[in-house]
């Protein structure tokens, strides 16, 4: 039993860091980058749609699978009792519906925007739209780093409290 609990811990955390991780890197290493060297804004944005697309897509949800079953997965081995586990429970929700939103709605309508802004540069509302709604997903690639990172701090606590 005790193994169980350590193998859906470890899915939980293997999904974090990739999911984590890979937001850190598209988002301060990758990003940066391909603007830099791919001086039309134009070039630049279709190969960081390409990359988002296939993050949102793909990648964000095989992590928040592997998180969402280490977490039942822990839930139902350890139970309910400690208030540090709603709190976990209630970030992951978070991170789930905001992944969601992100994957299935949010990059495919930026996505349209861009073609449409590219399409006919002179279309005023695209361009605007493209812009609210990438400072939205700025925003909510935040929301789902600081609660990731939250999820992490939970377990790193909980980890720390049973080798005591």
């Amino acid at each position: 039993m005790r193994i169980l609990v350590y193998f859906f811990k470890w899915l939980e955390l293997l999904g974090l860091a990739i999911l984590i991780g890979g937001m850190i890197i598209l988002g301060a290493l990758v990003a940066p980058t391909v603007f830099g060297m791919l001086p039309p804004m134009s070039t630049g944005g279709e190969v960081m749609s390409t990359l988002f697309v296939r993050f949102n897509s793909v990648v964000a949800y095989i992590c928040f699978g592997l998180i969402l079953v280490g977490f039942l997965g822990k839930l139902a081995l350890g139970g309910l009792g400690k208030k540090l586990r709603y709190i976990e429970g209630i970030s992951l929700m978070i991170m789930l519906v905001v992944g969601i939103y992100i994957g299935s709605f949010l990059t495919p309508r930026m996505d349209q925007l861009r073609n449409m802004r590219i399409q006919d540069p002179s279309n005023h509302q695209a361009v605007e739209w493209f812009n609210a709604s990438h400072r939205l997903s700025e925003k909510l690639f935040t929301l789902n780093l600081l609660m990731g990172l939250v999820v992490l701090y939970l377990n790193a606590m909980d980890m720390t409290k049973r080798q005591k």
